[in-house]
């Protein structure tokens, strides 16, 4: 999953202009709509570059947006100080080296396009910091009544007045292969004329790396938002970030999660409880139903260009904790694997019906079809577990085994199906 949430997207939203809702036919939205400016501005206090997307809006009938390129980027303070972004790929811009803003201070993001269009937020002042105080686990049952852990975050101040908070999160988690060894695929090619006298070939050698313990990563993919407004203080105090059933592979074994606190204003606030209305999807910037998402950001010298997106500034504050599955369920069986390991298969080197004919002195296989066993290889589909001692030896039928080996899904054999073999820096067993 990649690190940063994209506001590559299509908002068709029904717009508030000038004050006024105006109501288009939805065959119209999206030419209307088509071509707009989408900014992914959030900035932290956190000491290091920072980053602003830039895309447009697509239609119906593409796949990918379109990245906003040449603009001008920057954030100018209320002391008329700027700091300018630079595009380092395509839409992508950032700050040429780290930068530190300062709590209490205003800042504005002005974004200038190639077609000279200008535009503009809302002063927007940095929050004070407020630091994630505490991460912790629990095992419980949720609303459905499923048993697991629940991941909960609780932070104090002395503030006066309510504070709203926005969380993501990455978690890591080991994955075991269950039915490795140390063996696997090697030669695997056709050799349809024989030519160098073996025939359609699969061998396997001794791996040239690990593959029994990787780890996989996932980050969330919704918006997690917390107020302490509704509260008698303004603590908040285990608030859940994350529910993992116990029915989870990811806590079978080891697991670690990453929660990334910012604090943000009420009107921040505001309009991510308004995207998270609208967003369903498993992205939540690249979906957002019919409805009225107003931005921070606006065009300054033209009536007709369109912004969707926002400008926000936060502190930050993280924390990771560990925890293995037998801190929970001591002696209890661990979750399912991934996927289903339980069938053993033996497919065929040659197809049914395969024979082949000698042609001045050369073999040539005059069948069409292809192998079952090189193409599962191929396409990563199955990995090696044994010989087949029962090979070329006929069933009672009196049919020949033509299947060398017997073999399971890849991910049963080797775990960088789902990860990665080599160990995080921050890990710690």
């Amino acid at each position: 999953m990649k690190k940063e949430l994209k506001w590559a997207v299509i908002f068709y939203t029904s717009l508030q202009i000038s004050g006024c809702i105006e109501e288009f036919e939805p065959e119209n939205i999206t030419e209307i709509l088509d071509g707009a400016l989408v900014v992914d501005a959030r900035i932290t206090d956190e000491n290091k570059q920072q980053t602003i997307l830039l895309t447009r809006t697509f239609s119906f009938d593409e796949t990918d947006p379109t990245p906003e390129i040449g603009a001008q980027v920057s954030i100018i303070d209320e002391l008329g100080g700027t700091i300018d972004f630079i595009e380092n790929k395509p839409g992508n811009y950032s700050t040429i080296e780290a930068i530190n803003l300062e709590q209490g201070r205003v800042y504005t993001l002005q974004i200038t396009t190639t077609d000279n269009v200008i535009y503009q937020s809302n002063k927007t002042t940095l929050p004070s910091k407020i630091e994630l105080a505490e991460l912790k686990t629990q095992r419980k049952f949720n609303n459905s009544e499923n048993d697991g852990v629940s991941i909960m975050v609780s932070n104090s101040n002395n503030s006066s007045s309510a504070n709203y908070f926005r969380y993501e999160y990455e978690e890591t988690y080991k994955v075991i292969a269950p039915d490795y060894n140390p063996f696997d695929w090697d030669q695997v090619d056709y050799d349809f004329f024989c030519e160098d006298d073996d025939g359609w070939e699969v061998t396997v050698a001794v791996r040239d790396e690990p593959a029994n313990i990787c780890f996989a990563s996932n980050k969330s993919n919704h918006l997690i938002l917390a107020s302490t407004s509704n509260l008698t203080t303004n603590d908040l105090d285990d608030y859940e970030i994350r529910f993992v059933s116990n029915k989870n592979y990811a806590i079978s074994h080891r697991y670690s999660i990453l929660v990334k606190q910012y604090h943000h204003d009420i009107n921040a606030a505001a309009f991510f409880n308004s995207l998270e209305d609208f967003s369903s999807s498993e992205s939540i910037f690249s979906n957002v139903q019919t409805g009225m998402l107003k931005s921070n950001v606006s065009a300054k010298n033209s009536k007709d260009a369109i912004v969707f997106g926002y400008f926000e500034l936060s502190s930050y504050s993280e924390k990771r904790i560990f925890f293995n599955y037998e801190d929970f369920y001591p002696n209890e069986p661990l979750p399912p694997y991934i996927i289903s390991c339980d069938v053993i298969r033996e497919p065929a080197l040659y197809p049914d019906g395969f024979h082949s004919t000698v042609i001045d002195g050369k073999v040539i296989v005059d069948r069409g079809s292809n192998s079952p066993l090189i193409e599962g290889i191929i396409a990563g589909q199955i990995g090696y577990i044994g010989d087949n001692e029962n090979f070329f030896e006929p069933d009672a039928n009196g049919e020949l085994s033509r299947a060398p080996f017997i073999v399971k899904p890849l991910g049963c054999v080797d775990c960088r199906t789902f990860g990665s073999n080599k160990t995080p820096n921050f890990w710690i067993e």
